[in-house]
């Protein structure tokens, strides 16, 4: 009884031993939040137990995002190899691991082009001479960075718009320099991009007789964040291009200039033609006149021979 006792000690020693193996290996999150911005990059980790040299073949590591109906594959390594039979169409192209430095115990998942389908809750499993796994939260946020404010004429009035593109939805307030602290009636309207961006518009008219320094400001309370745009609007002259339909007086001249030009030219061509029809005509005339000479000239000497001959 003794001796098989003493063959079955080790045995179960090793198996105390596996079940301690096991039981320590632990897999930490390096941080258990990130915060990544619209359209940037993230990279999330967590930390498993290695004893050098890493066993690749016998390492597993999974990405998953969980979801109330169910949890989507991000990103699959199965015995050392990249698996991505079964990986989300959303992160195609975009979830990458670094195995570099998995020798190191690190399972670091990079994931591009941050879009707002993306915050949620993440696991990271590993299994490699046990198993265990850890949740991760992901957040984004898309500030409203950049505004940007147009101008155009409306008859008199001057038309002022502030647009972009955020998330949650905005609110937008007009200021005046006069009174910053009171909001001006504007009209905004918003729309969700295919992104779940919101787009939004806001429309300031301004009077001729309110010349002056205006602002609109778009605060986002969930990341206490303001961004604001400024314009001068400068008192408009009756007299000024604005006021001729946006037309410089130079465009009114021009057409005229080259009018008179036109007609210049015109009536030095028609003179020209004059002088030269005049001249063609006295040229004409000459000739008409010394061919009557010669004729006469001719007659006269035809004249003189027949009278001579007569005489003789």
């Amino acid at each position: 009884m003794s001796r098989q006792m003493s063959k079955l000690l080790p045995i179960v020693l090793l198996e105390i031993q596996l079940h301690m193996i096991a039981a320590l290996f632990t897999v930490k999150v390096l941080q258990p939040r990130y915060t990544a911005e619209y359209g940037s990059d993230v990279i999330m980790g967590c930390h498993f137990p290695v004893h050098s040299p890493l066993n690749l073949m016998g390492l597993s590591v999974s990405w998953q995002r969980k979801l109330s109906l169910g949890d989507k594959e991000v990103y699959k390594l199965n015995n050392g190899q990249e698996d991505l039979t079964h990986q989300d169409s959303d992160y195609h192209g975009r979830a990458s691991l670094s195995h570099e430095e998995l020798d190191k115990g690190l399972s670091l998942l990079s994931i591009t082009n941050i879009k707002l389908t993306d915050a949620g809750d993440y696991i990271c499993v590993v299994k490699y001479e046990g198993a265990d796994y850890k949740y991760i939260t992901l957040s984004v946020e898309a500030p409203y960075k950049r505004i940007n404010l147009q101008e155009r004429r409306e008859e008199e009035d001057l038309i002022l718009a502030c647009h972009s593109e955020g998330y949650p939805l905005a609110e937008v307030s007009w200021h005046y320099e006069s009174n910053l602290n009171a909001s001006i009636h504007a009209n905004t309207t918003y729309e969700m991009t295919r992104d779940g961006l919101f787009n939004i518009t806001s429309i300031l008219r301004v009077r001729p007789s309110a010349p002056g320094n205006y602002s609109c400001a778009f605060w986002n309370q969930e990341l206490n964040q303001e961004t604001s745009a400024h314009k001068s609007v400068v008192l408009q002259d009756k007299t000024s291009p604005a006021h001729n339909g946006g037309k410089s007086p130079i465009s009114f001249i021009l057409p005229i200039c080259l009018l008179a030009l036109f007609l210049l030219i015109a009536i030095a061509i028609k003179v020209q033609r004059s002088k030269s029809s005049t001249k063609l005509s006295t040229r004409k005339g000459k000739r008409r006149k010394f061919r009557q000479f010669l004729k006469r000239d001719l007659d006269l000497q035809t004249k003189d021979l027949t009278e001579v001959t007569v005489t003789d």
